[in-house]
């Protein structure tokens, strides 16, 4: 973890590593993003990184952890009310919802993070494991466990394949840049209402297969 002030707020200059780093991550994942262009944009002196954050595979993770702080709370919200069918389904699609809002909703802060994780899927490398438990498995987790409601007696591996073909729903979203926005997303219909259509199929098509069983 990087130092911080007495108050738990990061320093006016680690803002600003930050930011240019999860701008620069973004643009051109970690390989291709060197320390000095990160220091240029964002004013600083290059010692200030190591300063901050020992090096640059500790800043990547940093910028991936600071962007899950920005988003966790839906998904620590989301299993604590599953009680029957119905809130089964209302999890699933809070969470679909909500993943989907982080891949096509074109905001500021979640086209970056669309496109840390596209970059970081596309060219693993040391800082993956880390990004991995820290970072992905929080968020998967939480579907992992929806669709184990569903199934609580079956082995470890069906749990996994139905859990991974569930999620992978999703991930074409990531990649989405020109020209692929226009083969991925219907140009009929607002941004919003594509990720309700979206949901809904892929809810439907898991709830006509499973269904809540139990807590587990």
């Amino acid at each position: 973890m990087s130092p911080r002030s007495g108050s738990g707020r990061a320093r006016p200059a680690e803002e600003q590593i930050l930011r240019a780093a999860r701008e620069l991550f973004a643009e051109r994942g970690f390989r291709d993003t060197t320390v000095r262009e990160i220091a240029k944009r964002a004013g600083v002196n290059g010692a200030a990184i190591n300063y901050y954050f020992d090096s640059k595979e500790a800043l990547y993770v940093a910028v991936f952890e600071e962007a899950y702080e920005r988003f966790r709370q839906p998904f620590t919200e989301m299993l604590g009310g599953v009680r029957d069918q119905a809130t089964w389904r209302a999890a699933l699609e809070a969470w679909f919802e909500f993943v989907l809002e982080l891949f096509l909703l074109d905001t500021p802060e979640r086209s970056i993070f669309r496109r840390l994780v596209a970059q970081e899927r596309a060219a693993p490398g040391a800082a993956t494991a880390r990004i991995v438990e820290n970072v992905i498995r929080p968020v998967a987790g939480v579907l992992r466990d929806l669709v184990r409601m569903s199934m609580p007696d079956a082995p470890p591996e069906a749990v996994h394949a139905a859990f991974i073909t569930t999620m992978s729903q999703c991930a074409v979203f990531m990649h989405r840049d020109p020209p692929w926005d226009e083969f991925e997303i219907s140009p009929d219909v607002p941004r919003e209402a594509w990720i309700r259509l979206v949901r809904d199929e892929i809810v439907a098509n898991v709830c006509a297969r499973r269904s809540f069983v139990r807590r587990v």
